[in-house]
């Protein structure tokens, strides 16, 4: 009987604790996912969010004739199983931005090996197609980097203008296959649309501070400047929207513009935010067959065969919500979600009802429970 009796009490913890393993699969995400709802919470009000079980490190890789830099981040007790490739969006801190070095760490932290570039086209504000390689170059070179300890499977991911690049990346055939997951945070569908929403002309009263449009507008001027027949021109306007990008005085430049160089001036730095659709027209054609047709996602979206997740703010001032809501409807099976607390990269000061913030909670918690599982 004693020996019945054991066996039957052996046989009920058994049982306990595979129920504590099926209790624990769905909830280890769980918790994870309220672990990374609440690091993004404090990463858009600005914390930094260190963490001393991080290790960072700057690498390089020399491909053909360029030296390829990158930060890494990876945890210092135990050996990352994954990897994520996170692209920044176009600043002049690039991989440097203080918002994405907290993301890096925090993900980290949580057992990833995070590798964000140094694109030296995003910190130069220019748009081009040039950063989708180095994506491809990183992506093939994570499992380098340490050793034996390399991870067994790597992601892609972007912020803004990169979130698209990162897709476009996914679907290229070198890697597609290879690819296990995207994330795409505040990106456009289609860059034609934005344009003409950056160039157009919202209010004819006087604004106190430039527009955060004016942003991407002061970079598509930039890409187009070869427009412009007078080389004095090119340049005196070059500095011009540099300084511009880079919050400082802007004043009317010591040499005299052309008509058409004073044109684009006006449009540049008048915060009345003047209006011109021929002069915005003539570049959305300048610069459809030159570049946009690179980095247009459409055909990319077909072939991409990995979990894709998007993010875009409710209240994007800078690329519309619809822009993500499109790539979603492209993309069979993505994930979407479109946060009311979120502007472009930074928190919404909009009011919420108890129950509006219930149901953002609720759909912030669902997203980041479905991108944990693929992210651990």
């Amino acid at each position: 009987m004693a020996s019945v009796s054991r066996m039957w009490k052996l046989a009920i913890a058994a049982g306990i604790f595979a129920v504590l393993i099926f209790l624990w699969n769905p909830l280890s995400p769980l918790i994870y996912s309220v672990r990374l709802a609440s690091a993004l919470q404090k990463m858009a009000s600005g914390e930094e969010m260190r963490h001393a079980d991080v290790i960072e490190n700057k690498v390089s890789r020399r491909k053909g004739d360029r030296e390829y830099w990158a930060l890494t981040y990876r945890p210092a007790n135990l050996s990352a199983k994954k990897a994520l490739v996170l692209a920044p969006g176009i600043s002049e801190l690039g991989c440097y931005h203080p918002r994405l070095v907290a993301l890096s760490r925090f993900l980290a932290s949580q057992g990833l090996l995070v590798i964000t570039p140094d694109i030296e086209e995003f910190r130069n504000f220019q748009i081009s197609a040039e950063p989708i390689n180095q994506l491809l170059i990183w992506h093939r070179e994570a499992e380098t980097l340490y050793g034996a300890q390399h991870p067994r499977e790597t992601g892609l991911a972007g912020v803004s203008y990169s979130g698209t690049l990162a897709l476009i990346a996914a679907a290229n055939p070198a890697i597609r296959d290879r690819v296990a997951f995207v994330a795409s945070i505040g990106a456009y569908h289609n860059l034609i649309r934005c344009t003409e929403q950056w160039l157009s002309t919202d209010s004819e009263d006087t604004a106190e501070f430039y527009p955060t449009k004016f942003y991407a507008r002061w970079i598509i001027m930039l890409a187009a400047l070869d427009m412009l027949p007078a080389v004095e021109d090119r340049v005196l306007l070059k500095n011009s929207l540099f300084n511009l990008l880079l919050q400082k005085e802007v004043s009317q430049p010591a040499r005299s513009l052309t008509s058409e160089g004073e044109r684009w001036y006006r449009l540049a730095t008048s915060k009345k935010i003047p209006s011109d659709s021929e002069l915005a027209s003539a570049i959305e054609k300048f610069l459809a067959p030159r570049l946009y047709r690179q980095l247009d996602p459409e055909s990319a979206l077909r072939e991409l065969r990995c979990p894709v997740f998007l993010i875009h703010g409710a209240y994007d001032d800078l690329i519309p919500p619809e822009e993500s809501v499109e790539l979603h409807q492209r993309i069979p099976g993505s994930h979407l979600l479109i946060s009311p607390f979120l502007t472009h990269t930074h928190p919404s000061d909009k009011k919420l009802s108890w129950k509006e913030k219930t149901a953002a909670v609720t759909d912030v918690l669902l997203f980041c429970y479905r991108f944990s599982r693929f992210i651990r």
